[in-house]
This record gives C-alpha cells, structure tokens and sequence, in this order.
C-alpha cells in the first residue's frame, strides 16, 4: 500500500510538471481558440454605428486600463458572441489577426485591438489602436516588437482593405505619456499601434504609412482568375490594383479572409497530454524497479 500511495504521488507530480512545460507550447493556440471572437464583416458598420450612438466616454479612458495576469484571459473564455468587433487587423509577417473594437476598455484590449479615439477612419488621418502585450506573438499586441520597417499592415471593414506599410517598428519604444501618438499629422495618413511593455513601464510603438484601399469583391475576383490561369506572378490586372505591395502576401491574405473561426488544436493537445502520461508512467515504472531483485 505504501508503495502503491510512493507511485501514484510520483505520477501525480511528474504529470502535473510535465503538462506545465506542455503548456508553454501550446498555449497560444489553446488561448486563441477559447477566446476568438465572431468576425461577421457585414455587420462591422452596424456594429459601429451602434457603439457611436452609446456615447459613452468611458470608452476612450486608457489610462483606465490595468496590466494583465497570466490567467485574466480565462474570464474572456465564451465571450466571443457577445461583443462587437467594427473591423479587423492583420499583421501577416507576424501572424497578426485581431478583431478591432470601439473603445480601449475591457474586453476589447484582451481579445482584439481597441481604438483610442472617437471619430477615426480607417485610411483617413491617423487611426490608433491599442491593444495588451502578451508573452504569446499571436495574442492580442504579443508580436508587436516583432514588426519591422516595411512589412505590411492591413485594416479591414466590410467591403475594403486599407494597405499601409511600416514605417516605424523593430521594438520601438516610447514613453507612457507619449499621448501625442495620437496626433494627426498633417499632410499623412497614418496607422498607429500601440502596447506596453512587459513590465508596464514604457510602451511600443508600431506606426504605418497609407498605401492604398483595395475592394475586397475585386480582390476576391482577380485571386480566382489567377489561380484559373496560373499565372499569379504575371496578372496584370491584380498588379496594377495592388502595385505597391507583395503580391504572394496580399494573395495569402485574401485567400484566408474567410478563416474566421480558429479551429481547437486537438493535435496539439493530444501530443501533450499523450506524452505527459507516457512519461509519467515511465519515470514510476523506473522508480519501482528494485535494484536488490537483479542481484544473483
């Protein structure tokens, strides 16, 4: 019996050790996946229509805004249908997919990126958006510090994509009263992104320049007329509507716009939960090896 209560604490203890490491891997995908939020583009307009009606200040209170645990995501686990995204952003040298809310209040910054002021336009004046950092890159600002100078940033309505290229990035830092970010600056339309540090301390700082907006029905249109042909790289039509951009990049996008449900990592989950208990067996079955059994 005693040996039997050795074992199962062994077990017990290795397992729990071993899911801990198991975790850190696959952590952004399990988060992801039990925070993702319904992206319905027809609805974006509506839906930011009816948080300008509310009205409501409070929203644009940064400054209100608190540094998040380890496990604050958990009390965003469900949510998904009961918020109202007015737009996306992707980021794709990062990864980046983030729905964007009215406001820069909770839950908006925990599970998408938030706009910092009333009254902005996506391709117009200086579009600001906020959002919380997260050890994760592909959770919520996570991979921020991780954009450079030239990749591409892209907000998304219900019938458009605003192209804008980085002009500032690569780990940027700046104060936390930096407010001026926010400024619109004239003769330029700008893409600001903002999160803190994580220490909370200092803020990054990613802005991009306007390239150009681009209908997504034509995009869709000239993406399927290039893969007919097979001829992507030589599309006049697509080159001359996209001309500052990568092509390969902007074609990878258009093709997963439709991708809005983040699927539950079963593999990934399986792996570690597999693999936890094949090593926990294995360090109890060792363990109760008894050396003095092999003596002749």
């Amino acid at each position: 019996m005693k040996n039997f209560l050795i074992n199962t604490l062994i077990f017990l203890l290795v397992l729990s050790g071993t899911l801990l490491v198991g975790w850190h891997f696959i952590q952004e995908n399990v988060i992801l996946y039990f925070t993702q939020t319904t992206i319905v583009p027809e609805e974006f307009e509506a839906n930011l229509i009816a948080a300008m009606e509310a009205d409501d200040d409070d929203v644009f209170d940064w400054e209100a805004v608190y540094l998040l645990d380890a496990f604050d995501w958990l009390q965003h686990v469900g949510i998904g249908d009961e918020v109202s995204p007015i737009g996306e952003l992707i980021i794709p040298s990062i990864g980046t997919r983030l729905p964007i809310f009215h406001g820069v209040v909770e839950p908006n910054i925990s599970i998408g990126a938030g706009t910092l002021l009333p009254g902005m336009v996506m391709g117009e004046g200086n579009y600001v958006l906020g959002s919380h950092w997260d050890p994760n890159p592909g959770i919520r600002f996570g991979g921020l510090d991780r954009v450079q100078v030239g990749d591409l940033l892209i907000l998304r309505d219900g019938n458009y994509l605003y192209l804008y290229e980085t002009i500032v990035g690569n780990n940027y830092i700046i104060e936390p009263y930096r407010w001026d970010i926010a400024n619109y600056v004239e003769g330029r339309v700008l893409l600001t992104l903002f999160t803190c540090t994580p220490d909370g301390l200092q803020r990054v700082k990613v802005r991009g320049e306007f390239v150009e907006k681009l209908s997504v029905a034509e995009l869709r249109d000239l993406v399927d007329q290039a893969a007919e042909l097979e001829e992507l790289a030589h599309l006049q039509a697509l080159e001359s509507l996209a001309e500052s951009v990568d092509l390969e990049t902007l074609v990878d996008v258009v093709e997963t716009l439709d991708e809005t449900t983040v699927p539950f990592p079963v593999t990934d989950v399986t792996l570690v939960t597999g693999g936890a208990l094949v090593f926990a067996s294995l360090i109890v079955g060792i363990s109760s090896l008894n050396p003095k059994k092999n003596k002749k």
